[in-house]
């Protein structure tokens, strides 16, 4: 089989090298994370993040998937990657592509296969988000949606190192015009000086250091009086004066200059005003020659100059593409970014912001956030914000927010001071309403028996524990219920009837118990009952059980057939002011409950 993908250009090539180094030697904490989150939330075997190219794949993060990265011609995600669409596979045994793959063939084998496309900043394919399962399974529109969703989360993580990878070749090249720009500058055949706004040498290149006889570092200590001749020495300063306070950009004059021998040198000296990439005045750049050299160092003047202007115009070109590329990839990333200036005013918005203000154009920047937000946002926004900024510290916190449209939405939002603090307050917010259903979900399933919908022994060991912590106004009791003849129900008439027998236990508990007590499913067909002295514990603990016994003892009809439950009852009294151990309690509570299940037995 030959390799689905096809080769990339030579810059891609780079950024993908670079960004494979980057996970390399910085490895992303969020995929791990999401490759968990997503094998669990779609209940699939193994989940793997990818990057693929025309010659292998690379694993970036994977979760229980117990192979190594597959030859290029076996990958499943190349072919992804290959049609930049997503890859379904429910059973791969039926798939031609797939079929004598060696993944499929294997002992362990892959028979479902699901993948999303990862795409560069630029819409390039890259990788794929993969599923793996052991079994043939269906794969729904909804769940390519959401497959869809979390892979556009992973592609912001890829986005960011690939930002870094563009970042720094662009570094690389700023390197190098800099070095450039240096050896013009000190190998240049004409003398050049460098000069502060406060009339400051800041550096003197080898040809004017020749021309005078000194070395730079003794040039760059000597008062400007012992180099300029004293009569020409009140015009430069003229000269330095109107130029920097001026706008002009440049002169031309002949000065007169002191060599180290105490020699004149004429020198016609062209000065021009140097500029930072946001307009205002470095300072000047002086460039002396020799009259006798005069023609040959004008041509290496302008050639300097347009190098000069060309570095300034290409770093302040680089700055807005900076700009524009850092709006581009934030306007594409499925949260709420924004920055926030000290003085609370908006300098930037990225377009799902916009949209929810309503403003789709920058005509929001530069206005207070009094003006742009609604007051209840105000109000939960701004002492987080006053807070981060006065403690210098990144903080985050949950919060729910009502949208425009009606949705109620639960957000993630991190706020992070920008370094200098001048800069701003950068502010991320992320929609995790899906995430927090599943989380309290899964709370919910961790805590409750799936049968009954009582809590669990994890839950009613934990209710005890937190009994234990607190002060408690009187004593309590601890009902510990085994159903009569559960294990002849489960023999007679089958594990299916046992269960709608334990439900119905459940349910006339539930419906029987007081608001303020406790009740939970220890196990099998054993239930607790918390209760809580309200004025004398002994008398509410007999009208419980007395109510509870003559709603549980009548006849019922499960599955046709008609039944009557009872119950073995065993209760340990904790006084008001004992130390509660929630082991020690259950053990009591159930021997007592043995106790009188063995008297009900013996008695005729």
């Amino acid at each position: 089989m030959t390799s689905p993908c096809h080769r990339c250009s030579e810059e891609q090539q780079d950024i993908f090298s670079r960004m494979l180094n980057i996970f390399d030697t910085q490895p992303a904490e969020e995929l791990p994370r999401l490759a968990r989150i997503t094998r669990t939330f779609f209940q699939v075997q193994s989940v793997v993040i990818s990057l693929v190219n025309s010659e292998r794949q690379w694993f970036l993060s994977k979760d229980n998937f117990p192979r190594q990265e597959p030859s290029i011609e076996f990958s499943f995600c190349a072919h992804t990657v290959s049609a930049n669409a997503p890859l379904i596979v429910t059973d791969t045994l039926l798939d031609a592509r797939f079929a004598a793959n060696p993944l499929v063939t294997s002992d362990d084998p892959i028979r479902f296969h699901a993948s999303y496309p990862l795409c560069s900043s630029r819409g390039t394919p890259i990788g794929a988000l993969c599923l793996y399962h052991n079994h043939p399974r269906t794969f729904s529109d909804d769940e390519l949606q959401q497959l869809s969703d979390l892979a556009c989360i992973v592609q912001t993580v890829l986005h960011k190192v690939e930002m870094q990878a563009r970042e720094a070749i662009a570094q690389e090249r700023l390197h190098q015009s800099d070095y450039i720009s240096q050896q013009i500058f000190f190998r240049a055949a004409i003398g050049l000086a460098l000069i502060a706004p406060d009339k400051r040498p800041l550096k003197f290149n080898h040809a004017l250091c020749d021309m005078l006889g000194y070395d730079e570092e003794t040039l760059l200590a000597l008062p400007v009086e012992n180099v300029v001749h004293p009569d020409d020495l009140p015009g430069l300063i003229s000269a330095h004066a109107q130029l920097m306070e001026s706008d002009m950009r440049e002169c031309t004059q002949q000065r007169r200059y002191i060599r180290s021998d105490g020699s004149e040198l004429w020198a016609q000296v062209s000065i021009s005003v140097l500029y930072n990439p946001d307009g205002s005045k470095f300072g000047l750049l002086l460039a002396l020659t020799d009259l006798s050299d005069q023609k040959a160092s004008e041509r290496a003047l302008r050639s300097l100059s347009q190098q000069l202007e060309s570095r300034v115009e290409q770093r302040t070109a680089e700055l807005r593409q900076s700009h524009q590329f850092i709006q581009d990839i934030t306007d594409h990333i499925p949260a709420i970014i924004s920055c926030i200036s000290p003085d609370n005013v908006l300098v930037f918005a990225n377009r799902h912001l916009r949209k929810l203000i309503g403003h789709e154009h920058d005509s929001l920047y530069q206005r207070d956030i009094h003006d742009i937000l609604r007051p209840q946002e105000v109000e939960l926004f701004l002492p987080r914000l006053e807070e981060s900024r006065q403690k210098q510290q990144p903080t985050s916190f949950e919060h729910v927010m009502d949208m425009p449209d009606g949705q109620i939405v639960t957000f993630h939002t991190e706020m992070v001071p920008a370094e200098p603090p001048e800069l701003g307050t950068y502010i991320l917010s992320t929609d995790i309403t899906h995430l927090t259903v599943l989380r309290d979900q899964l709370a919910f399933e961790a805590n409750h028996d799936h049968l009954t919908g009582l809590p669990n022994r994890r839950a009613v060991i934990s209710y005890l524990n937190r009994l234990a912590g607190k002060k408690r106004r009187g004593a309590l009791a601890l009902l510990f219920f085994d159903i009569n003849n559960f294990k002849y129900y489960n023999d007679q008439f089958g594990h299916d009837f046992g269960d709608r027998v334990i439900k119905t236990f459940a349910r006339l508990l539930r419906q029987n118990t007081r608001s303020y007590d406790f009740i939970g499913r220890l196990a099998g067909d054993e239930f607790l009952m918390v209760i809580h002295e309200q004025n004398n514990l002994n008398s509410e603990i007999r009208a419980i059980t007395q109510k509870l016994k003559a709603k549980i003892e009548k006849p019922v009809t499960i599955r046709r057939q008609t039944i009557t439950l009872s119950a073995s009852v065993g209760r340990a009294i904790l006084p008001q002011g004992a130390p509660l151990n929630a082991n020690e309690l259950i053990r009591q509570a159930d021997t007592a409950m043995y106790q009188a299940k063995r008297r009900s037995i013996s008695s005729p």
